[in-house]
């Protein structure tokens, strides 16, 4: 997947580092944004949709932490988890773990240093073709 790309339509971006990235962030130089601390004292919009939030961390960060209650309320979060064993070893543990919290795979990044999941509550839920007004909520066709 390309970051950079998916970055650069957002307005409002924070990056949190919980985790050594080495180059990664230099790979986002072209990109304008925020470092935060912490999301403790992060203030979220709740009405914004070009706000992210990029967190860098790895399984081992993510899994001793609270990271997923403190992540609650965020409406765009780009999780990029470094690779490791641990993810190659268990990825389908792991994958269904990131699905069950709404999260959606975007396989590697390009330079393959991260996994990309995304949970952007937009695009949470893709709408079916048969969900519109003009197959089941239309009275003129419930006699045919």
């Amino acid at each position: 997947m390309d970051i950079e790309k998916y970055i650069s339509n957002k307005k409002n971006v924070r990056v949190l580092k919980l985790v050594d990235d080495g180059d990664l962030l230099k790979e986002l130089d072209s990109c304008t944004y925020e470092s935060i601390d912490s999301l403790d004292n992060y203030k979220k919009n709740v009405f914004s949709d070009d706000e992210l939030v990029v967190i860098i961390t790895d399984l081992e960060s993510l899994t001793n932490s609270d990271f997923f209650k403190k992540n609650y309320g965020l409406q765009n979060i780009m999780l990029l988890i470094t690779n490791d064993d641990k993810f190659k070893k268990n990825t389908t543990k792991y994958l269904n773990m990131f699905f069950g919290y709404g999260y959606k795979y975007f396989g590697p990044s390009n330079n393959n240093k991260v996994q990309v999941f995304i949970y952007d509550i937009s695009d949470y839920k893709d709408n079916p073709d048969w969900l519109n007004n003009k197959n089941w909520a239309n009275p003129e066709l419930w006699e045919k």
